[in-house]
């Protein structure tokens, strides 16, 4: 179980996570950190080598993936996820989610965004999956 600390004031946080040694735990324990706006825990659902794909050819990995992280929370949009299909082979799996944020927008209008996530996983020395290709339009037209 992984135990968090609030960057800003040191303390403990409510936020417990299991990292995910079953596929199927990964996407919930994804959005319990998303919601709670919890980069540190974010991070360790995420491989050292992972890469997000903002849209066709365009990526970002290593540093630059978290740079923006803060920010991006910030302004998030609490997420629901639907696995639709989950596909393993040994170590790495291909995952078909679908998702919704929704939520109150900036200008204090209801959103909702949907869409669906091609995403590859691989599982850790340690036992745990965590995500190394996650590309939020994977199913969208180019």
């Amino acid at each position: 179980m992984v135990n968090s600390t609030d960057q800003a004031t040191g303390l403990p946080t409510d936020l417990q996570t299991e990292l995910p040694t079953d596929l199927m735990q990964l996407p919930g324990a994804f959005a319990e950190a998303f919601n709670a706006g919890n980069l540190e825990i974010l991070r360790m659902l995420f491989d050292p080598q992972a890469m997000r794909v903002l849209s066709p050819g365009k990526f970002q990995a290593g540093d630059e993936l978290w740079d923006t992280g803060e920010e991006t929370l910030a302004h998030r949009l609490p997420i629901s996820l639907k696995v639709r299909h989950a596909y393993t082979v040994g170590d790495t799996a291909l995952m078909i989610i679908d998702y919704v944020h929704e939520g109150t927008g900036p200008d204090g209008k209801h959103v909702k965004i949907e869409g669906t996530a091609a995403d590859i996983a691989r599982r850790g020395a340690d036992g745990v999956w965590r995500c190394l290709i996650s590309n939020p339009s994977g199913t969208g037209k180019a």
